[in-house]
């Protein structure tokens, strides 16, 4: 019997010890995950308990038991773990905010190369319609230069017809 006690002493002194070597696990497995530098689960993890058991080798519900009067069976790991959590997300929110606006700012420069673009566009239309219309008006003005000396011309002719002399006064072939 005397062996049987003592087996029963030894047994309840390792169920005593198991919390405390437990809670060592699960504090550890917490400082790795915070660290980045993780045993058993791969960078990139998701931040949660399941992780947290798994990296510290125990069962999930080890890290979420709770005792008959409500609170948790290890409130220091599972407080260190939330405060952990909330400060991730904190520092994933700035990451993930500053994400956002560099996704903006290289959405608006896009926007803005292509207005530029366009723009750019536009104004050589503008200077292919400007030189044309330029071009044109040069032509008119050789155009105008031409029909006026045409016109001096044809009046000079029309004053030398015999048919015409006995008027004296010189007309135009158009009404004027």
């Amino acid at each position: 019997m005397r062996g049987k006690a003592k087996n029963l002493v030894g047994i309840h002194r390792y169920q005593a010890e198991r919390p405390v070597q437990t809670q060592a696990k699960l504090m550890e497995a917490l400082k790795r995950m915070e660290t980045g530098s993780t045993l058993v689960v791969e960078a990139g993890f998701s931040w949660s308990k399941t992780t947290l058991a798994r990296e510290a080798s125990v069962n999930i519900n080890t890290v979420v038991k709770k005792l008959p009067n409500g609170e948790w069976a290890f409130p220091k790991v599972n407080h260190s773990f939330e405060h952990l959590k909330q400060k991730r997300l904190r520092t994933t929110g700035v990451s993930a905010i500053g994400e956002v606006r560099d996704a903006d700012l290289l959405r608006e420069v896009k926007d803005l190369r292509e207005q530029n673009r366009r723009l750019t566009l536009e104004v050589n239309r503008l200077g292919r319609l400007i030189l044309h219309e330029r071009d044109r008006a040069d032509r008119m003005a050789v155009y105008e230069k031409q029909n006026i000396s045409l016109r001096e011309e044809i009046g000079r002719n029309y004053g030398r017809d015999p048919r015409r002399r006995g008027s004296g006064k010189r007309q135009w072939p158009w009404p004027t």
